[in-house]
């Protein structure tokens, strides 16, 4: 059997002492097919019995069989025979671990393992043999892996896992890639399981390295995504952004028959702060209004930061009867929220707000038609109203 790739078999067809060539007694074909090459190994190791010399002694039924005295360093007995030499040799060739596990014993110790195991485990034979395979775990071994590999096992069923395991008295972190396959007896009962080992560190580690190179990569794409669609000072929806979502919810509308609204928000006085309290304080004040927008609409409602100190605020889902009634509604609300004092500098400023608003399908069924709309009510507005500008108002006195 070779692995991690592939498995094989020489499968040996007995040619009698008869045969063509007295020196050559089997004829052998190869075959990668996995179901074979694993029918192939349980029928070979199931004939693996100790040798005396002798006819074998049947053993009672019920009872364990007699482990020889003399046993292989390996721990399997073997016979001499022609087929078992070349099994033996090929067992210890082979490049992936390789064990035999003896089910019938208590805590179904190892009773083989090949040089490619002991090298794995880091361990001489005689640290291996007799004792159970979760000698190698290690107490970051997936335990989820470890309750499927039981299951199997109780199950009298091959599985395949891989399993974080520990390698010699460093106990070194290694990945095995472990399969797992059971050999009957002629009455069907399980009494080993072969276990095929490879070392895939370097593989799990570049796939966890591909992992998070794409998470990364993801989340340099979302960052990318926020800054083409979100305003980075308040965290709102950039303009782009809110006309692609505004155009779909009109589409929506027209479908249903519902209507939408759309408010156009100008700050009345925010230039004041700038000019007093410098542009850092400005930033502050606009992100303050950014939150009383969001706290003063419906979830899903739209807010976004048009440029400057203006902002754009669409209302979905509105009855066709009453959308302008809610709309200037809503843009009352927003601007007495507007309108609070703001805390900033050591100070209070107060700043207004004029907003104009626009209805779909009344005023218009794309985002232009209504921005230009709500643009020009809002305008309309202002200079109803008298002119507003900052009023920087003084801290009061801490308590002394």
């Amino acid at each position: 059997m070779l692995s991690p790739h592939f498995s094989a078999a020489l499968l040996a067809r007995d040619l009698g002492d008869d045969g063509p060539d007295p020196e050559r007694t089997f004829e052998y074909a190869l075959t990668y097919d996995r179901t074979t090459v694993s029918r192939a190994a349980s029928s070979l190791l199931s004939r693996v019995a100790p040798r005396t010399g002798s006819a074998p002694t049947a053993t009672p039924a019920g009872a364990l069989p007699t482990v020889p005295a003399a046993r292989p360093a390996t721990g399997l007995a073997v016979g001499t025979s022609n087929a078992e030499v070349l099994l033996r040799r090929a067992l210890e060739a082979t490049p992936s671990g390789v064990t035999v596990v003896d089910m019938r014993l208590p805590d179904q110790p190892i009773v083989y393992a090949n040089q490619a195991f002991r090298d794995l485990a880091g361990l001489p034979s005689e640290d291996i043999l007799g004792r159970n395979c979760r000698l190698l775990q290690s107490t970051e071994t997936d335990p989820g892996a470890v309750a499927r590999i039981r299951a199997a096992v109780a199950a009298g069923q091959a599985c395949r896992e891989t399993v974080l395991n520990l390698r010699g008295p460093e106990r070194t972190p290694w990945w095995n890639e472990l399969h797992l396959a059971p050999v009957h007896d002629a009455d069907g009962a399980v009494v080993q399981y072969i276990g095929v080992q490879v070392d895939v560190t370097a593989r799990v580690e570049a796939e966890r390295a591909l992992v998070r190179e794409r998470d990364r990569t993801s989340a340099a794409l979302a960052r990318i995504q926020e800054l083409a669609y979100t305003d980075p000072l308040t965290g709102l929806l950039n303009r782009r952004r809110l006309e692609e979502q505004v155009e779909a919810a009109v589409w929506e509308t027209r479908a249903r028959g519902d209507a939408l609204g759309l408010l156009f928000v100008d700050l009345d006085g925010f230039k004041a702060v700038n000019d007093r309290f410098g542009h850092a304080a400005g930033d502050e004040l606009l992100q303050v209004v950014a939150r009383r927008l969001r706290d003063r609409v419906r979830r899903r409602d739209l807010v976004a930061r048009l440029g400057g100190d203006e902002f754009l605020v669409a209302l979905p889902d509105l009855s066709p009867e009453t959308a302008a009634d809610e709309a200037a509604r809503v843009a009352d609300e927003l601007a007495a929220s507007l309108g609070r004092p703001v805390a900033l500098r050591g100070t209070e400023v107060t700043v207004g707000a004029s907003v104009g608003v626009s209805v779909c399908p009344a005023d218009g069924v794309v985002f232009a038609d209504l921005l230009h709309a709500a643009d020009l009510r809002m305008y309309e507005r202002k200079q109803r109203q008298a002119p507003r500008r900052a009023v920087p108002v003084p801290a009061s006195p801490a308590p002394g």
